[in-house]
């Protein structure tokens, strides 16, 4: 399966998006597609544990109060389904696969 124009296009925009200008020089084509699948896999799972993450207790909360609103938030956001990944789930794992990026564009 080769991609279209407007899909290479717009893996170029996302690729930039998460690794700079750099991403212009990187090849765009089924292989360096399916390393970007992979990195949002990977950033799925992050985000799906990222929803069981109690969110900061304000100053001056009952943490009592606090807690049971933030397991009801959580039962909540695991069971909606979320179409968007966390920001810091998909920085944290692009970095970690920077250099699978920089290999694949390098032809390795």
């Amino acid at each position: 399966m080769s991609l279209t124009v407007a899909e290479k296009y717009n893996l170029r925009i996302f690729l930039v998006t998460i690794y700079g200008p750099q991403a212009n020089d990187w090849p765009v084509n089924d292989e360096m597609f399916n390393l970007t699948y992979k990195l949002l896999s990977e950033s799925k799972k992050c985000s799906d544990v990222m929803d069981l993450v109690p969110r900061p207790m304000p100053i001056g909360a009952n943490p009592a109060k606090w807690l049971a609103k933030e397991v009801r938030s959580m039962i909540l956001r695991k069971i909606k389904e979320r179409k968007g990944h966390y920001a810091i789930c998909v920085k944290s794992t692009s970095l970690r696969m920077k250099t699978e990026f920089n290999l694949k564009a390098a032809g390795l």
